[in-house]
């Protein structure tokens, strides 16, 4: 397939006559194979010799490497293909011990690449931009390596667009839908996601990765991608039942190729990571491994060279992360405003995390009219993108590492679950609505993160803010809870987090007043998401039917997938574009697309509003449509409104990136103030009205909070 791609393009391969004999073609077409393979960027690279830890990041300029980066750093390597876990609190270095581990990989002639996979477009934004700091140390300096951000978003990065290439048509415009070689040729060189796998140094989303391993068209170009790469996967705990059972199969096909792959995780249960070390062993060829260390944290090994096919070995974790945590606990909403408005009372930042779009915009309604103006931010993933960037940046600025005193003094961030999975910021003080356990340790990673003198201020040393108190909001506790105890608190959160045993859970070890990180992480995750986790009989049945769909997400991701040892055989299977639509879908919704992951089927809206007779994107600039959009699952947004034979209309679609066949067009016009409002189609095709503007994003009319129970991110 990449040779017909690449042999297809007449950019390096011209028509040439018929009467030409085969000799002068043949020696043509070899020089010609030379110049695109080398155009292309597909050409595994010479790695650099004898490259260090603090040289590959830093030049040098670190005076010391955590415990974990140590061992990545002087560890042997087995012959062959192998499998590495690397367990950890936040902030312990484990990105950094799994480039190591790569290079040195890559250095010994086991890999020629490295493939990232992240859990969130934002995840691998960030991501990408701390790979490309360093890439150019991991290879001689004779050599080219090409470095490739792969997700839907991509071209919105202006780190990876000033880096690797300029601007092209985008995935699935009109001009592609030509399925020849030489039509999909130009546009897959130029910056399709299919690339990614291909280069030197690949950084996207996880779901870029499974696709190979699903029946998907040109999913075979993904596995070649990933021949003689360094698979790493970062936060493998996120991985819900459907995409675990695509991990596993990846894992198979990865090992069977030889290849070698990197897991990463805060808080990964032993029977996830069980799942995971013997799919990749049966993919090896070799016995199941026996895992047996609860150790945390932990450096583990899979490879048949050591005593029971697995080598585990504890690690200290760097000392500036560890952390007591004291949790205080409340159900009474009042008292934890009022905890709120002590805090900024005094100086002190505040976040409030909370679970929902709908629970955020409740809260920021609440204290906002309080605050000075700019000194309540709400940041949650339902405004259009250009918005969204703009408030990240602010919140980036003020509360990240150089934030000072002055800029984050007295201010209150009000979010969801996107402040804790991408930024590098910290509070003062951290609120949080009750969630399962892992998200909570994740969150009050954000509390008192970095070094600060009593001020705020950035500082060295230790921190001058005292210990910091983790305050949690949620039902009231009952040793003996009632079947509705998270929705009568909850409704829509009820939703986002489906099992209610782990909820309760949860708040039953908090009870006992905080946590100490790393000594009770791997506590906490068994007792609360391990096999033997007991629920009470008011919540049992919710557990048991939480369990029946994930054993129904198994065994539709396992019909998806590709089976190695079947081989390719149409059998009816319906092989599927990856790029006709968004990789996210309901189970019902999976009929026409690749779907890498689980959950309710979101759309994308794009976000428009008049100008004078014309419709304009909300967004300005050479992506202005992309930057107009957001995600809404499908059930409150799921057609547009518009008569597409309106001319404004059909302009307006006409000029989008898809023309408007995998987006809704929401046409908004001024109605008070700085609010803006228009009309979509909702899944059983009622009309609904939305409001938007920056400070607050999109939600319905008529409710100060919007549509509860979606996703928050």
């Amino acid at each position: 397939m990449l040779a017909d791609w690449l042999g297809s393009n007449t950019a390096f391969f011209e028509y040439r006559t018929h009467t030409e004999r085969l000799p002068a073609y043949w020696e043509y077409a070899g020089r010609a194979a030379e110049r695109a393979l080398a155009a292309a960027g597909v050409l595994p690279q010479i790695p650099a010799a004898g490259q260090t830890t603090q040289g590959l990041f830093t030049a040098g300029r670190v005076p010391s490497l955590s415990p974990l980066q140590d061992w990545a750093e002087t560890t042997s390597f087995p012959e062959g293909s192998q499998l590495y876990f690397l367990e950890d609190v936040t902030g312990a270095g484990k990105t950094e011990a799994a480039l190591t581990l790569a290079y040195r990989l890559m250095a010994a002639g086991r890999a020629d690449g490295i493939f990232v996979a992240l859990p969130t477009m934002a995840t691998a934004n960030a991501m990408f931009d701390r790979v490309v700091a360093m890439a150019g140390r991991m290879f001689a300096s004779e050599a080219t390596p090409s470095c490739v951000l792969a997700h839907g978003q991509r071209h919105l990065s202006q780190s990876f667009r000033k880096l690797v290439m300029p601007a092209t048509q985008p995935e699935g415009d009109a001009q592609q839908q030509d399925e020849s070689a030489s039509a999909r040729c130009a546009a897959w060189l130029a910056d399709h996601n299919k690339k990614a796998l291909l280069a030197s140094i690949g950084v996207g989303t996880v779901d870029q990765a499974l696709l190979a391993v699903l029946h998907a068209r040109h999913q075979s170009l993904r596995l070649l991608g990933l021949f003689g790469k360094v698979l790493i996967v970062d936060e493998v705990h996120a991985c819900d039942a459907y995409m675990l059972e695509l991990l596993e199969r990846l894992l198979r096909f990865h090992a069977a190729a030889g290849g070698c792959a990197v897991l990463l995780s805060a808080t990964l249960t032993l029977a996830m990571k069980g799942k995971l070390a013997s799919a990749y062993a049966a993919g090896a060829g070799w016995p199941a491994p026996a895992l047996a260390s609860s150790a945390y944290p932990l450096a583990t090994r899979v490879h048949r060279r050591f005593d029971a096919g697995v080598d585990e070995r504890y690690v200290e974790t760097r000392e500036t992360v560890r952390r007591s945590v004291r949790v205080e606990y409340a159900s009474d909403k009042d008292l934890i405003v009022d905890r709120i408005r002590a805090e900024l009372a005094a100086s002190r930042c505040v976040c409030w995390i909370r679970n929902t779009v709908s629970d955020a915009l409740e809260a920021w309604e609440r204290l906002s009219p309080e605050l000075p103006e700019g000194h309540c931010t709400l940041f949650h993933a339902r405004f259009a993108m250009c918005d969204r960037l703009a408030i990240e940046e602010r919140v980036r600025k003020a509360f990240g590492p150089t934030g000072t005193a002055d800029e984050r003094g007295a201010k209150l961030v009000i979010a969801t679950q996107v402040v804790e999975q991408s930024l590098d910021v910290d509070f003062d003080s951290m609120v949080s609505d009750l969630a399962p356990i892992d998200r909570l340790i994740q969150r009050a990673g954000r509390l008192r993160r970095h070094v600060r003198d009593a001020r705020g201020n950035p500082s060295a040393g230790s921190d001058r803010r005292g210990r910091g108190a983790l305050q949690v909001f949620g039902p009231q506790w009952s040793d003996t809870p009632e079947a509705n105890w998270v929705r009568s608190v909850f409704p829509g959160a009820a939703a986002v987090y489906p099992h209610h045993g782990q909820i309760w859970l949860t708040a039953k070890f908090l009870r006992d007043g905080g946590f100490s990180m790393p000594e009770d992480a791997r506590c906490l995750i068994e007792n609360v998401f391990g096999e033997t986790a007991e629920y009470p009989p008011g919540l049992q049945r919710n557990a048991e039917l939480v369990e029946g769909q994930n054993w129904a997400r198994t065994n539709f991701a396992a019909s998806e997938a590709l089976a190695l040892d079947a081989g390719y055989h149409r059998g009816g299977i319906d092989w599927r574009a990856d790029d006709e639509a968004p990789t996210v879908g309901a189970l019902d919704e999976w009929q026409t697309l690749a779907s890498t992951r689980a959950g309710e089927a979101t759309t994308t809206v794009r976000l428009a509003k008049w100008n004078g007779d014309r419709i304009v994107a909300w967004g300005r600039g050479e992506d202005a449509w992309d930057l107009s959009s957001l995600r809404v699952v499908k059930r409150l947004i799921a057609e547009t409104a518009a008569d597409p034979r309106a001319p404004a209309v059909a302009e307006a679609l006409a000029g989008m990136p898809d023309e408007g066949r995998w987006s809704v067009l929401l046409v908004l016009k001024p109605a008070r103030n700085d609010v803006w409002q228009g009309d979509a189609l909702d899944g059983q095709k009622r009309k609904r009205t939305w409001c938007y503007d920056k400070l607050r994003g999109l939600r319905e009319c008529g409710s100060a909070t919007g549509s509860g129970g979606e996703p928050a991110t």
